[in-house]
């Protein structure tokens, strides 16, 4: 376990222990202190004995560690995600020196994976490439995991453009055989929508419309309540963009600019931006390959 000094530190100061009061009787108080600041590691008999004296057991250490680790993991996520959305390299730059310090004190698979998410996110933004190592590290990862919680699901969805697309399928094959087990939490089972929909943009970018439509077939089939709107708009949308991109006509483009206008018209612009961004691509990319045919004729 990761911290497990740091957060005896915390119990003892909100109780008004000193380090001579929690020590005395199950070891030196510079073994204490050292301890506390993880320089070191003490037995289980003795780390079991300072939980006795500090009145706290050990679900509630447990409970107080696995809080403390998302606390983390969160605070990251969230300083990656603004620097990336407002491209500041610098500040990502930041952010993954700071998660790389963390790994260093903190050695752990969370640890290392979240890195690796770092270092993805800024690899999108920089059009760079993700080391094989650390690809190779969160593939063997994500395959190995038999249920998917909340952490592999922002896992998966913010590496996913460092893996490629083959992965990304088998992947997301995965994922849409439990999407049942995701429905049973509702923010999971937001993100694997998100994430679908995201597989089907990729698929449809590498022209590949019989996949795309596959995963489609999956939200589409999946309990999505009425009062999910999001999500239900992501089906939508994804639908239009695999008619437009299996029948590219004005019909199918008028339509996809008609579900991307309701971003616009209650006040999403970020979600208006990103969805425009990729209608803009799938048309421009048809258009394009219009101009080509009819040059070759």
């Amino acid at each position: 376990m990761e911290k497990i000094g740091e957060l005896i530190n915390h119990f003892r100061e909100n109780k008004g222990m000193s380090q001579a009061e929690l020590s005395e009787g199950i070891l030196s108080k510079a073994q204490l202190s050292k301890f506390e600041r993880d320089l070191t590691k003490i037995s289980v008999d003795k780390f079991l004995a300072l939980l006795e004296r500090l009145h706290v057991t050990f679900t509630e250490f447990g409970n107080a560690l696995a809080i403390q680790e998302r606390l983390y993991e969160q605070a990251i996520l969230e300083d990656i995600t603004k620097a990336v959305i407002n491209n500041n390299k610098d500040q990502a730059q930041l952010v993954k020196e700071r998660a790389e310090q963390h790994l260093k004190k903190h050695h752990g698979k969370y640890n290392q994976l979240t890195l690796i998410m770092v270092k993805a996110m800024i690899c999108d933004m920089e059009k760079g490439t993700l080391p094989k190592a650390d690809t190779k590290v969160l593939a063997d990862y994500l395959f190995s995991v038999d249920g998917w919680t909340h952490f592999e699901l922002l896992l998966f969805g913010n590496t996913m453009s460092a893996l490629s697309l083959v992965t990304v399928n088998q992947l997301a094959r995965e994922l849409a055989a439990q999407i049942n087990e995701a429905w049973a939490i509702h923010q999971n089972f937001q993100l694997t929508i998100n994430l679908l929909y995201n597989v089907v943009i990729l698929n449809l970018s590498a022209k590949d419309l019989t996949t795309a439509r596959l995963f489609l077939r999956v939200m589409k089939h999946s309990h999505v309540e009425d009062s999910m709107m999001a999500e239900r708009y992501l089906i939508a949308l994804a639908d239009a963009f695999c008619d437009y991109c299996g029948e590219p006509t004005v019909e199918h483009e008028n339509n996809v600019k008609r579900m991307i206008e309701i971003q616009k018209e209650i006040g999403s612009t970020n979600f208006f931006v990103a969805f425009n961004n990729q209608a803009k691509m799938f048309i421009s990319e048809t258009k394009i390959s219009s101009n080509d045919s009819a040059g070759n004729v």
